[in-house]
């Protein structure tokens, strides 16, 4: 991520050819998510309190806790960036590892990927309509028809190609390298105007937006959810999906948003495997 940023600030030729297959990057990850998701195993699942929770907490919480609260500090184009992070679905492949790795529920998990990304297309485009400045020009309906049809392809595509042919060292290399791309391209798109002391406080907001989720997945604990499932709502209501929120970026104007988006991901990235490290080392105690 750091390499991407750099070379769309020094080498930002690449840049503008780019934008137009930013969608379909974006789907290519979308597939990477839901490639071997196993639908049987899903519908034997019941509408649960952690997802429901973790939705919630995901579109409604994190959004309207946070955005005023970076509104108070942040303006421009830095502002738009968190606004469009906060407003995303939530991250496949981060969210499920984080899922596994901390003894939570990773079908859960996939669960809530899977309702996020459908829901997408309708609450991001109104999340990001209704607290954008008026400056701001956002047009939902371009959004929703975009986002849906992303969605829809990556899905398609994750459903067609056969179970096994993918190994999971390819999905990575390929997200990696995609997610790289996308920086680049927002990155390259335009003239950066960064402060030190904004990207700290976006990542401080990133690591809020993980702060509301342990609050969450804590009090329901005290109320009897069990640690499985109180693991599945930390790491599934708060983890933001960056390539699609790199893509919007992008669209809004690049630069700074792209950078502010990037930020927010790395510190979250970074909290919640602290939290995998303590949620083994008390476990194993």
């Amino acid at each position: 991520m750091i390499g991407a940023t750099l070379a769309g600030v020094a080498y930002p030729t690449l840049a503008a050819p780019l934008q137009p297959l930013l969608p379909v990057l974006v789907a290519g990850l979308i597939f990477t998510g839901f490639y071997g998701f196993s639908l049987g195993e899903a519908t034997e699942q019941r509408v649960s309190l952690p997802v429901v929770a973790s939705l919630l907490c995901l579109y409604l919480l994190v959004p309207v806790a946070l955005y005023p609260v970076a509104a108070a500090v942040l303006s421009g184009e830095m502002l738009l960036g968190v606004l469009v992070v906060l407003s995303a679905p939530l991250a496949a492949g981060s969210s499920i590892i984080w899922t596994r790795l901390g003894g939570g529920n990773t079908v859960l998990t996939t669960i809530v990927v899977l309702a996020s990304m459908l829901l997408a297309p309708l609450v991001m485009p109104s999340l990001i309509t209704l607290f954008a400045d008026s400056a701001v020009e956002v047009s939902a309906s371009a959004l929703i028809l975009e986002l849906g049809a992303i969605v829809l392809a990556g899905g398609a595509l994750a459903y067609v190609v056969p179970d096994g042919s993918v190994s999971e060292s390819q999905l990575d290399g390929f997200s990696i390298a995609t997610i790289g791309a996308l920086i680049y391209a927002g990155v390259g798109g335009s003239t950066l105007a960064l402060e030190p002391s904004q990207l700290a406080f976006v990542g401080a907001i990133g690591a809020a937006a993980i702060g509301l989720s342990a609050a969450v997945a804590y009090g329901l604990y005290v109320h009897g959810m069990g640690q499985d499932d109180c693991v599945t709502v930390l790491f599934s209501s708060s983890m933001k999906n960056m390539s699609v929120s790199v893509m919007i970026g992008a669209v809004l104007g690049g630069g700074t948003i792209v950078a502010s988006i990037t930020a927010f991901y790395v510190v979250q990235q970074l909290v919640s495997s602290s939290l995998v490290r303590h949620l083994d080392a008390a476990t194993s105690g």
